[in-house]
C-alpha cells in the first residue's frame, strides 16, 4: 500500500483524477484567460472615455509581442472585434458574467469527479483493511485491532486530500503558467517580475504556515500543562485544606503558567516576524510589476496599457491563491502521513502472515465430502489463552462423535480449534481426508466444519439476525420473510437450533418482555386484547386469579410505583419518564391541585431517612443497594446530607435550594412501591388521593402532551408497555412464592390454544441486541449471560447444518448433569454427522450411549481414553454416535411456531 495519501488517492482512481485535472485545466484555463482579456478591454475602455481621440478598441484582441530579431511586430493570434464604447462595455461585462457562470458549472462538474475519486479511494482503503483483517489469524489480533483504529484516523486526517490532492497541485502549476503566459503576452519584461513575485509570495506563505504550526503546537502544550496542573490541584485539595497551602498552590500554578506562556510568547513573536514579509509583499508585488511595466531602458519598449497591467495583476492574484491552497494542502498531507504509514506497515505485516496459507490455497482442491481428520506431529500455541500442545498424532474418523475431556487451561480447546481449522499449527499438519485445512478457503471450511468456541461475538440488530449471522441474503440488515421460498426450511432449522441449545425459553421470555410499538398491525393487536379475557378465565379456573393485580382506573395498583399509579400508563418519550416526572411542571401542578405536594415531600423524607439508615453499613457498590435503594449510589451523599440537616419536614430552606430539595424528595416518593419497599407509608386514604390525582392528570393533560403518555385501556393494547403486561392487563403479585412461574405457565398454555405463541416467539426473535450490554455479562432485557452468548454462537453453527460441528465452549459455570443433558440433545440432533465436543473432567460420557472416541487433554499433550472406531466402509453400519436414531427432541416451538418475521 502507498504511504503517501495523495499517491494512494491517484492510484485508487486514476481515470477520475485525470479527468478532473483535464477538465479543470483544459476548460478552466481558457475560461480564466477569456475573463482576463475581458477585464483588460473593460479597463482600457474606461480609460478611453477620458480620451475621445483614441482609436476604437478591438474586443478580445490577442497579440503576442515578438523580439526585434523577428521583426519586432506582434504575432496576431486573435484580431478581435471593433466595437463602440457602449457596446464594448456591455460585451465585456456580459463576458465576465458568462465566465463566472461557466466556472461555477465547471467547478460543480469537477467536484463531482473529485467526490467520486474520493469515494473510490475510501472504498479501496476499506477493502485493503478488510482483506488484511479477515486474513489475519489469532496471533495477529493486535495488528488487526491497530489497523482498524488507524483507518478511521487516516480518513479523518485525509479528509479532502483524497478528493483534491491531485487536482490542487495541477491547478497551482496551471495558474502559475497562466500568469507567466499573460505576462509574456503583455510584455516579455514582465515575465521575470511575475516569476519573482510568485516565488517570493510562496516562500513568505510557507514561512507563515511553518510558524503558525509551531505556535499551534505550543498552544496545545500550554493547554495540556495547565490541565495537568489543575487536575493535580484537584487531587491535592485534601492536603490544601489540611495544611492551608492555597497560597503555595497559587504560586506553583503561576510558575507553571509562566513557563508555558514564555514558550508560547516566543512562538508568537516568531509568527509576528513571519507576518511581516507577507504584509510587505502585499505592497511590493504590484509595485514591482508596475515598475517593470514602466521601465523603458535600455531602449524604448512597447508601452503597457492599464488594461494589460490589470490582466497581469489578476493572473498573479489567481496564481497566488492557487499556490497558497497547494501549501495548505501540503500541510494537511504531512499531518496525514503517519496514519498512512502505519496502515501500510500493518497491512504489510498481516499480508506476510497470510502469505503462506494463501500459497497453499492456490494449490488446493475442493474440500472432500468426508473422511478422517488426521493430526500429524502437530504443535500449536494459542496466544489468547497461552495454552500449548506438542507432538500430537491423532486420527479422528468422521462422521463420528468425539469427546475431549479437560478443564480450562488443559489444552482441550486448543485441540478443538485445530480440528476446526481455526488455529494453525506451528508444526505439523491437520488434514481432512488428506486435504490440509490451511489450504481450504476459510468460508468453505467454516461451512463444512463449524466451530462454536472462543469468544462469542454478538452484532447490533435483532436476535434473529444474530442467529442467521453469515447468511448473505440478510447482509443488508433485513430479516427473512415468512412467505419466502425457503422460509419453511429455515424455520425448521431455527426450531431445532433453539430447542437443542435451550434458547427457546430465552426467546419466549424476550418476546413477553418486548415493548409493543404504535405501528403494531391491527390483527395482532385485536388478538392480544381478545386473549386478555381468556387468560383471566384460565387463571380463575386454576384458582390463580388473585395472583394478578389488574390495571383498574378506579383502584390503586399496589404492584406499581406511586408515579406509575398517577400516570396510569406508559410514558412515550422523555417528557414523563421516571427521571423527569417529578420535575415536570404539569406533574407539579397536578400535585398542588390535589394537595399532595406536602404529603409526598414528607413521604420522600421518610423514604430517604429509612433508606439511609438501612444501607448505612453497606458500600455503594453492594448489590443489595442497587437492587432495593430508591436512589442511585452517586446520590447517596446528597440524601445523607439532606436527612442530617432536615430531621423533620418543616423549616425548609428558602429559594431555589429548598425547591430542589423538595423536588428530589417528591421524586423518591414517585419511585416508591409499597409491595416492594414495605416502609408502610401508603394507607387506603393515601391510595384514594393518588387515584384522584390520576383522574386529574388524565383530565387536565393538555393536547400538546397527549402523545407523551399511552394510557392503560382495557379495550386496546398499550404501546410502550411489554407484551406480558398487555396480555395480563395488570401485573403479577409477588406476595406468593412461585407466582410468576405459575402465571406464565398458564399464559403459555392459553397462548398455544389461541395460536398466539408464534407471535411471542416472533417478538422475541425481533428483539434488539445491544452488543455492549450483551457483552457486559449482565442478564436482562438487553443483556445475556455468558452461557446464553455461547448458546447463540452454537445455534448459528446448527442453523448452517455443517458436516462436522466442533464445540469448544467453556462450560465451567454449569453443573455436570446440566452439561450432559445438553450434550445428549446435541448428539441426538447431530446423529449421522460429525461432532467434537469439549467437556470438563467431571463430565464422564454415558456408558449406555458411548462416544466413538474419548480424548483427554493433559498439560501439553492429548491421550486416548477410548479406542477409535474404524471409519465405516460403504454398506457397513455406521458408528454408534453416527448411526443412532435421534429421539424426538423436546421442541416446544416445533410444528406450532413460525419463527420467521413477517
Amino acid at each position: 500500500m502507498d504511504r503517501d495519501p495523495i499517491v494512494f488517492a491517484w492510484r485508487s482512481a486514476k481515470h477520475r483524477h485525470a479527468a478532473a485535472v483535464a477538465v479543470a485545466l483544459g476548460l478552466g484555463g481558457p475560461l480564466v484567460g477569456l475573463g482576463l482579456l475581458a477585464l483588460r478591454d473593460l479597463v482600457d475602455e474606461l480609460l478611453a472615455l477620458a480620451e475621445p481621440a483614441r482609436p476604437p478598441i478591438h474586443f478580445l484582441h490577442l497579440v503576442v509581442p515578438l523580439p526585434e530579431r523577428l521583426g519586432g511586430n506582434g504575432l496576431v493570434l486573435v484580431p478581435g472585434w471593433p466595437l463602440g464604447e457602449s457596446a464594448l462595455t456591455l460585451w465585456a461585462l456580459a463576458c465576465l458574467i458568462l465566465v463566472a457562470l461557466a466556472l461555477a458549472g465547471l467547478g460543480w462538474g469537477v467536484a463531482r469527479l473529485c467526490v467520486a475519486a474520493q469515494a473510490a479511494a475510501v472504498r479501496r482503503l476499506r477493502e485493503l483493511a478488510e482483506d488484511a483483517i479477515l486474513r489475519s489469524g489469532p496471533a495477529a489480533r493486535d495488528d488487526a485491532r491497530g489497523l482498524a483504529g488507524q483507518v478511521g484516523t487516516a480518513i479523518r486526517a485525509a479528509d479532502g486530500l483524497l478528493a483534491v490532492g491531485v487536482l490542487v497541485p495541477a491547478l497551482a502549476a496551471g495558474a502559475v503558467l497562466l500568469a507567466l503566459a499573460v505576462a509574456a503576452a503583455v510584455a516579455p519584461r514582465l515575465v521575470a517580475a511575475a516569476g519573482m513575485s510568485l516565488v517570493a509570495a510562496a516562500l513568505a506563505r510557507q514561512l507563515l504556515i511553518a510558524r503558525t504550526e509551531r505556535r499551534d503546537d505550543q498552544r496545545r502544550l500550554e493547554g495540556a500543562a495547565l490541565e495537568r496542573g489543575l487536575t493535580d490541584l484537584v487531587r491535592r485539595l485534601p492536603a490544601v485544606r489540611a495544611h492551608g497551602t492555597a497560597a503555595f498552590e497559587r504560586a506553583r500554578l503561576g510558575h507553571v503558567a509562566d513557563r508555558a506562556r514564555r514558550a508560547l510568547s516566543a512562538t508568537e513573536e516568531e509568527l509576528s516576524r513571519a507576518r511581516a514579509p507577507a504584509l510587505a509583499l502585499a505592497v511590493l508585488v504590484p509595485t514591482v510589476v508596475l515598475a517593470a511595466a514602466l521601465w523603458q531602458a535600455p531602449s524604448p519598449a512597447k508601452a503597457v496599457s492599464a488594461g494589460d497591467l490589470s490582466a497581469v495583476l489578476g493572473a498573479l492574484a489567481v496564481a497566488s491563491s492557487a499556490v497558497a491552497a497547494f501549501l495548505r494542502q501540503n500541510r494537511r498531507r504531512r499531518a496525514a502521513l503517519p496514519a498512512f504509514r502505519e496502515i501500510a506497515r500493518a497491512t504489510a505485516s498481516l499480508e506476510a502472515r497470510a502469505r503462506a496459507p494463501r500459497r497453499l490455497r492456490s494449490q488446493s482442491a475442493p474440500l472432500p465430502d468426508g473422511g478422517p481428520i488426521v493430526l500429524t506431529n502437530v504443535a500449536a500455541y494459542d496466544p489468547a489463552s497461552g495454552e500449548r500442545l506438542i507432538g500430537l498424532d491423532l486420527t479422528l474418523p468422521m462422521p463420528s462423535h468425539v469427546a475431549i475431556l479437560g478443564d480450562r487451561g488443559s489444552g482441550g480447546r486448543v485441540l478443538a480449534a485445530l480440528i476446526a481449522g481455526q488455529l494453525e499449527p506451528t508444526a505439523g499438519a491437520v488434514t481432512y481426508a488428506g486435504t490440509d485445512l490451511r489450504s481450504v478457503e476459510p468460508a468453505e471450511r467454516a461451512r463444512r466444519i463449524a466451530y462454536a468456541g472462543g469468544e462469542p461475538v454478538l452484532m447490533s440488530g435483532t436476535l434473529l439476525q444474530n442467529l442467521l449471522y453469515g447468511d448473505l441474503a440478510f447482509a443488508d440488515g433485513s430479516s427473512p420473510e415468512a412467505g419466502a421460498p425457503n422460509a419453511r426450511d429455515l424455520e425448521e432449522r431455527l426450531v431445532e437450533a433453539l430447542s437443542v441449545t435451550g434458547l427457546d425459553q430465552l426467546v419466549y421470555g424476550r418476546g413477553l418482555a418486548s415493548v409493543l410499538s404504535r405501528n403494531l398491525d391491527s390483527a395482532t393487536a385485536a388478538a392480544i386484547v381478545e386473549t386478555r379475557g381468556a387468560l383471566r378465565a384460565a387463571l380463575a379456573a386454576d384458582g390463580a386469579a388473585h395472583l394478578i393485580e389488574p390495571f383498574d382506573p378506579a383502584r390503586y395498583n399496589r404492584q406499581a410505583t406511586v408515579g406509575e399509579n398517577i400516570l396510569f400508563g406508559e410514558p412515550v418519550g422523555s417528557a414523563f419518564s421516571e427521571a423527569r416526572l417529578a420535575g415536570h411542571p404539569f406533574t407539579r401542578a397536578v400535585l398542588e391541585a390535589e394537595g399532595l405536594t406536602r404529603p409526598m415531600t414528607e413521604m420522600g423524607l421518610a423514604i430517604a431517612r429509612a433508606t439511609v439508615e438501612i444501607f448505612s453499613d453497606l458500600p455503594d457498590d453492594h448489590p443489595l443497594f442497587d437492587a432495593f435503594s430508591l436512589f442511585p449510589a452517586r446520590e447517596r451523599g446528597f440524601f445523607e446530607d439532606l436527612v442530617a440537616r432536615q430531621p423533620e419536614a418543616s423549616g425548609w430552606r428558602r429559594g431555589p435550594a429548598g425547591q430542589r430539595d423538595r423536588a428530589r424528595l417528591i421524586g423518591l416518593c414517585l419511585r416508591y412501591s409499597e409491595t416492594r419497599h414495605r416502609f408502610g407509608l401508603i394507607d387506603e386514604a393515601m391510595e384514594a388521593r393518588l387515584v384522584a390525582a390520576r383522574r386529574t392528570f388524565a383530565a387536565l393533560l393538555p393536547a400538546s402532551l397527549r402523545g407523551s403518555v399511552e394510557f392503560y385501556d382495557p379495550a386496546r393494547v398499550t404501546a410502550a408497555a411489554s407484551l406480558e403486561e398487555n396480555l395480563l392487563f395488570g401485573r403479577i403479585a409477588g406476595a406468593e412464592a412461585g407466582a410468576g412461574s405459575r402465571v406464565r405457565a398458564l399464559m403459555q398454555a392459553v397462548l398455544r390454544e389461541r395460536g398466539l405463541e408464534r407471535t411471542v416467539y416472533r417478538f422475541g426473535l425481533a428483539s434488539q441486541v445491544d452488543p455492549r450490554a450483551a457483552e457486559s455479562g449482565l442478564a436482562g432485557r438487553d443483556g445475556f449471560t455468558p452461557f446464553e452468548r455461547g448458546a447463540i454462537d452454537l445455534a448459528r453453527c446448527l442453523v448452517r447444518q455443517p458436516d462436522i460441528l466442533v464445540v469448544g465452549l467453556a462450560l465451567d459455570d454449569r453443573g455436570a448433569p446440566e452439561i450432559m443433558a445438553g450434550v445428549e440433545r446435541l448428539r441426538a440432533a447431530r446423529a449421522g454427522r460429525g461432532l467434537v465436543v469439549c467437556l470438563p473432567d467431571e463430565c464422564r460420557p454415558d456408558p449406555e450411549m458411548p462416544f466413538d472416541l474419548v480424548l483427554r487433554a493433559e498439560r501439553t499433550t492429548v491421550v486416548r481414553m477410548m479406542p477409535p472406531v474404524d471409519a465405516p466402509e460403504a454398506g457397513d453400519p455406521a458408528p454408534a454416535g453416527a448411526g443412532q436414531e435421534a429421539p424426538a427432541a423436546e421442541a416446544p416451538v416445533r410444528d406450532r411456531t413460525r419463527l420467521t418475521t413477517d
